[in-house]
């Protein structure tokens, strides 16, 4: 017996969130460059975002410090003067911290970069944006983020 495909009717679905549309806004105006979807992020990370990314986030409210784990501040200063972009992996790390960002302020508002620094003991107490230094580390705090905003944490 063949079950037809399951075809919902547009009335009937909820209206989508304008949410990925002011998160893309958001990224776009802190990476510098203007994207409007997750695979447009993946391009300009394999292409190789501008070293003004790193400005984008300073401006942000993280210091130079902070970034470091992105690209070493020498690194940067030789991109810079070479007039060369980020490598995919430093492109990868600066657009990984600006997309947590984006959640952190969307979730807390302007607490974010603060919430940002500091250490949780769910982390071992090491903060956010240490556990953002790998993939696996921002998957978790993006997880948090998400629990935060929808009251499964306080």
């Amino acid at each position: 017996m063949s079950q037809a495909p399951f075809k919902p009717d547009a009335g009937s679905l909820p209206e989508q969130p304008r949410a990925p549309t002011l998160r893309f806004a958001r990224l776009s105006r802190i990476i510098g460059q203007r994207v409007r979807s997750d695979l447009e992020v993946a391009r300009y990370v394999a292409n190789g975002a501008d070293t003004g990314l790193i400005d984008h986030l300073a401006g942000e409210g993280l210091t130079r410090k902070e970034l470091e784990f992105v690209i070493p501040a020498r690194t940067l200063s030789h991109r810079i003067k070479k007039h060369e972009k980020l490598s995919r992996d430093e492109s990868e790390r600066g657009v990984r911290v600006a997309s947590l960002l984006v959640l952190a302020q969307q979730v807390l508002g302007e607490e974010a970069t603060g919430w940002l620094r500091q250490p949780l003991r769910r982390f071992d107490d090491a903060s956010p944006l240490e556990m953002a230094q790998t993939e696996q580390g921002a998957r978790l705090v993006e997880n948090l983020l998400v629990q935060i905003d929808e009251g499964y944490v306080a």
